[in-house]
């Protein structure tokens, strides 16, 4: 029981510290997305007027632009972790916890 509690608790937090942050750089401006783990975009040009549509990974529209240009730059980056992309359980987790998982 013990240890179906502690996985459930490790298991929440993971999914509460590998969180990311878009990035969409136009000629308009850059726009940030917390909580987007992917993005999307997609230029279309009819009669020399252009729309840019970002979505995220659900394929919900977060941004919609009119005549921004074509130029588009995209990235995410996650948070919460120690840098080369591997997630430290230790990083995240309060300290009595960190005995049940060697983390001393």
């Amino acid at each position: 029981m013990k240890t179906k509690f502690f996985t459930l608790i490790a298991a929440f937090l993971l999914t509460l510290s590998a969180q990311a942050t878009c990035t969409v750089t136009t000629d308009c401006g850059t726009y940030t997305f917390e909580d987007a783990t992917s993005i999307s975009t997609s230029v279309t040009s009819v009669n020399g007027e252009s729309t840019l549509i970002v979505k995220n990974q659900n394929g919900v529209v977060l941004l919609r632009l009119e005549d921004c240009g074509t130029s588009v730059s995209s990235s995410c980056s996650s948070s919460g972790n120690d840098g080369d992309g591997d997630l430290d359980i230790c990083d995240v987790i309060p300290d009595f916890l960190k005995p049940f998982f060697d983390c001393e």
